[in-house]
């Protein structure tokens, strides 16, 4: 289906290049997402379509919940003046989707059939041929000197087509100077031009960590594809005798057309003025009533620039390491330029980075990296990335305030500011993690969705991301996203362990975390990151390594709250103490009551102490919905939680609605839309237990140690052979022999794991 096809629905003409319905009296518009939403059921009209496929053919980059799409369906039916209590034009399907009820005709160029009438063809007289003849002779000369003219000249930019631009990315600049290395300029004019036209309202611009993937690689429908926008920009520099001359283009990722160029010319005194230059120019190319950004004279060494990039390159691979790099890099541009607001900024933003990449507290970061940003805003008032970095800066400060309310005021504050200035993805991420400290669930995803938009290829982002919905209880939709993220950079050293919030233990994961930890050794000597050692303390304390967890536990002079917390849930666990781990959730769940990890696991353990009233109103506390149903959907995110709900109906007496909610489950299994293989064997394993089907309880079980299923303790805090969702079957002999192979292949993992840390010590 082509974007630039018509179509006749109803008494409007949906026109999806300009995103409009237009009839004799009025033209409507709506926006991309929409139209494309319409797009796919005009190419379905007629049939019955899924929420699911909908959202996979629109939203397939990203991930979003059904409301999303109900939005759009909802701005559909306003333009085209529908309604969905009477429809028209779509239908809505109970529990299904949508289907488009009314013809749909497609319609050829200016709306008019192409063939003209055989009688006009018949009625031509041989002067009118000699005419037409004589017409095409005069055509002919004309092109052959237009194109000869153009030989020599450069294509002719199509400026009309530039302000109506809804979307850009801007690519890094070429170096043309074959001997020197002029990165730290051509870079530079790149993030200039970025930064320029991120302050333009209603123009979607990608991020550089997007972007510049595209070095050396110019195909504009690639290009298109993958950043979604409609147009890149992309130029090159050369140097020669004190001069610099830039040449700029805008270019359609639709048909490769050129729109906009212009070459520039100064001399090589000032790279910081003529990089304002260019990006005002094209700013104001693109959007010619933006108001004019005020000029500021900077002139910044060369050198500093060097340091910054480089302190910049470090800061982006967010380990320890690279971190303390970006510290030494931006100290000695400050030390040459020390007004540079970029890098005051920089260091504070690095410093903020600590505590969630090494091992410093949240105090800690906050006290260095607060001053360098303050003298960042006394430089530059309205610099929108030193606002939005002490909004994160800030929020980090009410994590641990005993009055944190007038903190996040300030901060939220500071993010507002800088997104009226300029809509970027970093400061897009920074302001969900704010919302989601407020409880403003629903604007987390907004903002994060926001942020991938404009960085769509950002590996770290996606990853982000997903771990924010797996600790919402979307697992599943969590490890979609996080799947995507390797693709995007398979080689990510932190992926180890960063996946071990996203997926399950298995005995390959629990292999490279052994390997991973012999090869980082020296993040663990004194555990430079807590992150990274809390997630490793899990693992072997999972296949019952307690020795090589208690010397990493040993090496760790903080931890967090939320860590401790697991630790001694474990503990109880382990030792049967239930009645410990519901008071102890219960206390968290107070704390934090957003958190659906703490309330979930609080039915868990109210669950396992017997207390089954409580299981179900906690139940229903975090799915307020089963309320109202007898017949509640399932999805890859709330499965497991309905086997809960399940099997405490089953306590309470509720046998016929406990085995309509079971049977459910294990057919919605048997779709096979899970990712986790192994987690969905167990959880039929489940069912079937509960539901007192001990032969298929035992041979799914079987199927999920086979692929792998190992305990997982930052999930479950109690080990298999003690599951409550098991207990049905736990006295039968099929079980008892399958827990013995499974300890045995656990053992035999456990000496694996010592046998490769041995090396550390030799």
């Amino acid at each position: 289906m082509h974007n630039n096809q018509k179509y006749q629905l109803g008494r409007w003409v949906v026109c999806p290049l300009t995103n409009t319905f237009q009839d004799s009296d009025e033209q409507k518009s709506i926006d991309n997402k929409s139209m494309q939403v319409l797009l796919f059921l005009i190419q379905n009209s007629g049939q019955n379509v899924t929420k699911e496929q909908i959202i996979e053919h629109v939203w397939k980059e990203s991930v979003v919940n059904e409301e999303i799409l109900s939005v759009a369906i909802s701005k559909i039916r306003k333009a085209l003046g529908d309604k969905a209590r009477q429809p028209t034009f779509i239908k809505t399907i109970p529990n299904v989707g949508y289907c488009l009820i009314t013809d749909v005709k497609p319609l050829i160029e200016n709306n008019q059939p192409q063939e003209a009438p055989l009688h006009a063809i018949n009625l031509q007289t041989s002067s009118r041929k000699a005419y037409f003849i004589g017409s095409i002779l005069l055509l002919l000369v004309i092109i052959l000197i237009v194109g000869f003219y153009r030989f020599y000249q450069e294509p002719e930019p199509e400026n009309d087509n530039l302000a109506a631009l809804s979307s850009i990315a801007v690519l890094p600049f070429e170096d043309l100077n074959e001997n020197t290395d002029n990165i730290y300029f051509t870079e530079g004019l790149s993030d200039a031009i970025i930064n320029q036209l991120s302050q333009s309202k209603h123009l979607k611009v990608i991020s550089r960590d997007s972007s510049f993937n595209f070095r050396g690689n110019r195909e504009p429908s690639k290009i298109g594809n993958a950043l979604k926008v409609a147009a890149f920009l992309d130029g090159s520099v050369h140097q020669s005798a004190g001069q610099v001359r830039v040449n700029v283009r805008i270019i359609s990722t639709f048909d490769g057309r050129l729109l906009w160029a212009k070459s520039f010319n100064s001399e090589n005194t000032n790279v910081f003025n003529l990089q304002d230059i260019i990006s005002r120019d094209i700013r104001q190319a693109i959007q010619p009533n933006s108001q004019p950004q005020v000029a500021v004279n900077k002139k910044i060494d060369s050198q500093a620039y060097e340091w910054f990039l480089m302190a910049q390159y470090h800061w982006r691979q967010r380990t320890p390491t690279s971190l303390t790099k970006s510290e030494t890099y931006f100290k000695h541009s400050l030390e040459l330029e020390p007004n540079y607001v970029d890098a005051h900024v920089g260091l504070a933003i690095t410093y903020g980075q600590f505590h969630y990449y090494a091992n410093w507290s949240a105090k800690e970061s906050v006290d260095k990296g607060l001053p360098y940003v303050e003298q960042a805003l006394a430089l530059e008032p309205n610099s929108p990335m030193a606002l939005a970095t002490k909004g994160m800066l800030l929020t980090l400060k009410a994590s641990y305030s005993e009055t944190p309310l007038p903190i996040l005021n300030e901060a939220h504050d500071m993010f507002v500011r800088s997104l009226e200035l300029e809509n970027s993805a970093t400061t897009h991420h920074w302001y969900s993690s704010l919302l989601n400290q407020m409880g403003e669930e629903s604007l987390v995803i907004k903002h994060m969705e926001h942020a991938i938009a404009l960085n769509p290829l950002s590996a770290s982002l996606k990853a982000i991301y997903s771990r924010y919905l797996a600790i919402r209880g979307k697992l599943d939709t969590a490890q979609k996203l996080y799947r995507r993220s390797i693709i995007l950079e398979p080689d990510r050293d932190s992926s180890t362990i960063e996946s071990t919030h996203i997926f399950r233990n298995t005995p390959a994961s629990i292999i490279a975390i052994a390997e991973w930890h012999v090869n980082n050794n020296d993040l663990f000597e004194y555990c430079a990151s807590d992150e990274y050692c809390e997630q490793v303390v899990f693992s072997y304390l999972s296949i019952g390594q307690e020795t090589e967890a208690n010397k990493i536990l040993a090496r760790m002079t903080s931890k967090h709250e939320h860590f401790e917390s697991s630790l001694k849930l474990i503990g109880y666990g382990l030792k049967g103490e239930l009645i410990n781990a519901v008071s102890l959730l219960e206390q968290l769940s107070k704390t934090h009551p957003k958190n659906y990890k703490y309330k979930y696991n609080l039915a868990i353990a109210q669950y396992r102490a017997g207390l089954y009233e409580q299981t179900r109103a906690s139940l229903l506390h975090i799915y307020p919905d089963w309320h109202k149903a007898r017949a509640v959907d399932v999805t890859t995110d709330n499965y497991l939680a309905l086997i809960l709900y399940g099997a405490t109906l089953l306590k309470l007496n509720e046998q016929e609605y406990a085995k309509v909610v079971l049977n459910n489950v294990e057919q919605f299994l048997f779709l096979d839309k899970v990712q986790d293989k192994a987690q969905a064997e167990m959880a039929l394993a489940q069912v079937n237990a509960q539901l007192h089907i001990p032969s298929k309880a035992t041979q799914h079980l079987r199927k999920a140690l086979n692929q792998g299923w190992l305990e997982t303790f930052d999930r479950e805090w109690w080990t298999l052979q003690d599951s409550h969702l098991l207990k049905p079957i736990q006295s039968r002999r099929e079980f008892k022999a399958l827990m013995q192979a499974h300890q045995e292949n656990v053992t035999k993992l456990a000496k694996q794991v010592s046998l490769r840390l041995e090396s550390l010590k030799r």
